[in-house]
């Protein structure tokens, strides 16, 4: 399905993929929507117990899978057992859990990710460095800020820990990184800014007109998320966000072409 967005609608960013229709953050739900024609996704990640990177957004694999038990307690051999597609509902078959490097070999040239960083170890950037520098998605020349931001491919880092996001920017100088946060303040802004963050996240529940002006005027780009149905979506449509994150990007793409 083909949709043209107007030049000054915000980008759609398909959280944890196609994720109303698909088992989330899985190979399948990214899939659809790349498939869907939808090059902006966001996933989450952790560390195992053998420092393995893998896509999940709970720090259990409880709700996710048939599985008990912390991601950081588990091996990856143990994680690959487990099957994070038949929750979703009776049609959905198995799927595994992907590591993010899977996930990266997979959608080469393909889509713009925003990772975010879901726990505060220092171990799981340095992986994630390590990671990214091997399959050659930084240290290139995409990825010199002073070039067009949100490349397609590309990368950039969100989380709501700050200290995580600090450190982040100090091993990825290269990349742009976000801050999530559940409000919308001018203290946010200021701190987004003191830290040289690119974008301001806040809870679409939070955001106003007046709040993305003053974003905007400190040079911040300004995403939403939190949507919970395409009512939220109307309801902000206008209002100058630069993205928002949802489960939904087909019908997200319909209300935005309007």
């Amino acid at each position: 399905m083909s949709i043209e967005i107007k030049s000054q609608a915000p980008i759609i960013i398909a959280h944890r993929g196609f994720s109303s229709e698909n088992p989330e953050n899985t190979i399948k739900s990214f899939q659809a929507s790349v498939n869907a024609g939808f090059n902006y996704i966001e996933l989450d990640i952790h560390l195992t117990a053998d420092s393995e990177i893998v896509v999940m957004h709970d720090e259990t694999v409880d709700r996710t899978t048939d599985g008990t038990g912390e991601i950081k307690d588990l091996s990856l051999e143990q994680i690959k057992k487990l099957d994070a597609g038949s929750w979703f509902d009776d049609t959905s078959l198995k799927e595994e859990v992907p590591t993010l490097e899977e996930v990266l070999i997979k959608f080469r040239n393909k889509v713009h990710i925003f990772i975010e960083i879901k726990s505060e170890e220092k171990e799981l950037l340095t992986s994630l460095r390590n990671l990214l520098e091997s399959l050659k998605w930084i240290n290139d020349q995409d990825y010199d800020k002073s070039e067009e931001r949100l490349t397609i491919p590309g990368i950039s880092i969100i989380s709501f820990l700050p200290a995580q996001l600090i450190l982040s920017s100090q091993i990825f100088p290269e990349l742009d990184h976000g801050l999530l946060t559940t409000t919308a303040s001018d203290d946010l802004i200021a701190w987004c800014v003191t830290h040289s963050m690119v974008g301001i996240f806040p809870y679409v529940g939070s955001v106003n007109k007046n709040f993305i002006r003053k974003a905007h005027d400190s040079g911040l780009y300004v995403g939403a998320w939190g949507f919970e149905n395409p009512k939220q979506l109307s309801a902000v449509n206008g209002l100058g966000l630069d993205g928002v994150t949802v489960d939904w990007p087909i019908k997200a793409g319909e209300i935005l072409s309007k």
